[in-house]
């Protein structure tokens, strides 16, 4: 029994980092809709700033790096905010140099990118399905080990 402790822990974490993962993708794919949502309806005050700011400094890059299966959150955020610092930077250039500055247009785009991959993140973190009862109870159950290292009488 000892021998599966280690097993049953990390079934335990991997658990949590998929329930993380889909909390996450869920609060992103909250501040997208409300990015479009103030660019659409032409809302301009402080919540659509943050809104974009946050929008442009972390989702784009969550959505990527989180395909990566890195152990520790802070180092999955560090990662996600600086590929998404680089990926504004690269599009901005883009702008500038082609004398095309259009950047609600620009982040409307990032965000048509950034929503099919924070959705594929929610539907492939989902738990898994249960077993029905009847199933669960068809299977044969296993033998026990002849091997003479379980604790017990004899």
């Amino acid at each position: 029994m000892t021998m599966f402790r280690g097993l049953v822990g990390e079934g335990a974490r991997v658990g949590e980092q998929l329930r993380i993962r889909r909390i996450t993708a869920y609060c992103l794919l909250a501040v997208c809709l409300m990015v479009v949502g103030t660019i659409v309806t032409g809302w301009e005050n402080p919540v659509r700033t943050v809104a974009v700011l946050l929008f442009v400094g972390a989702a784009p890059g969550w959505a990527l790096i989180s395909y990566v299966n890195v152990r520790h959150l802070s180092v999955t955020w560090i990662s996600a905010i600086g590929l998404s610092l680089s990926i504004a930077i690269v599009i901005a250039q883009v702008m500038v140099l082609t004398k095309a500055w259009h950047p609600i247009t620009a982040v409307l785009v990032l965000v048509l990118f950034t929503v099919p991959l924070l959705a594929h993140h929610v539907l492939r973190s989902r738990p898994p399905a249960k077993v029905p009862s009847d199933q669960a109870s068809a299977a044969p159950a296993a033998e026990p080990s002849k091997t003479g290292t379980e604790a017990g009488p004899r």
